[in-house]
């Protein structure tokens, strides 16, 4: 089995290279034939360069890079488009998701199950993104029928064809979840690790929280109609490899 670990990131140029080599290290326990994305969506800072000369040694380490910010759904398109893996796991890029518990994801991805979601129950954020983020969970099981307890945490295994052909529209890498069961996939969460930022600072503040909530509404206009078509859009991300 093939893994593929795809990894969104935006300005986290002291985070890639730690975040690669702990990755690496985990998978390397689990399996030989694996791949790591890393998709740069439009940093500004050094994060592209040093991915670049980290790419140089490492043989395992695939770029993509966008030629500006487009946001996560975006990068998560690119990367379950480009992604040879049989089974795929995403992970943010600022080191607070915990690759010890890729093992256990992979183990939960039995026969019964077409993706595993991580649900972090102890958080290492501050008050208003821990807030917010229970206020949001909480109206998206309730307005989404959501069917699990952390919807934004990107700490996941997906098997291949359950992505394969997913486009996610700006914001709908919230409801990756309501979207795939709504398919037919079957989907089971485990608790996960969370731990604290590396190093810099998380881009999260009052506007991404009213975005998040606008996203939220406005999806439930999408819950309503049943027709797949509705979750698929055409690409208009530019990217190079």
């Amino acid at each position: 089995m093939m893994v593929s670990a795809i990894i969104p990131v935006h300005n986290e140029e002291g985070n890639v290279i730690p975040v690669y080599r702990e990755l690496k290290e985990i998978l390397q326990k689990v399996t030989t034939d694996f791949e790591i994305i890393f998709v740069d969506d439009g940093s500004k800072d050094t994060t592209l360069d040093k991915l670049l000369s980290l790419k140089s040694k490492e043989e395992k380490l695939r770029i993509i890079q966008f030629k500006k910010n487009y946001g996560k759904s975006a990068a998560l398109s690119a990367g379950f488009d480009n992604a040879e893996g049989d089974s795929i796991i995403t992970l943010d890029g600022d080191g607070q998701d915990d690759p010890n518990n890729i093992p256990n994801l992979i183990s939960a991805l039995t026969e019964e199950y077409d993706f595993v979601c991580g649900w972090r129950v102890k958080r290492n954020d501050k008050f208003l993104k821990k807030t917010s983020s229970k206020i949001y969970n909480f109206l998206n099981r309730v307005i989404n029928r959501s069917k699990i307890h952390d919807n934004n945490c990107m700490l996941r295994i997906y098997r291949k064809e359950a992505v394969s052909d997913l486009k996610l529209t700006k914001g709908a890498h919230r409801y990756i979840p309501t979207i795939l069961t709504s398919k037919g996939f079957r989907i089971a969460e485990i608790e996960v690790n969370h731990r604290p930022r590396l190093t810099g600072k998380s881009s999260y503040g009052f506007k991404r929280l009213f975005v998040g909530f606008f996203h939220l509404f406005r999806f439930r206009s999408f819950t309503r109609i049943k027709q797949k078509s509705v979750y698929v859009i055409e690409k208009k991300y530019g990217f190079e490899e």
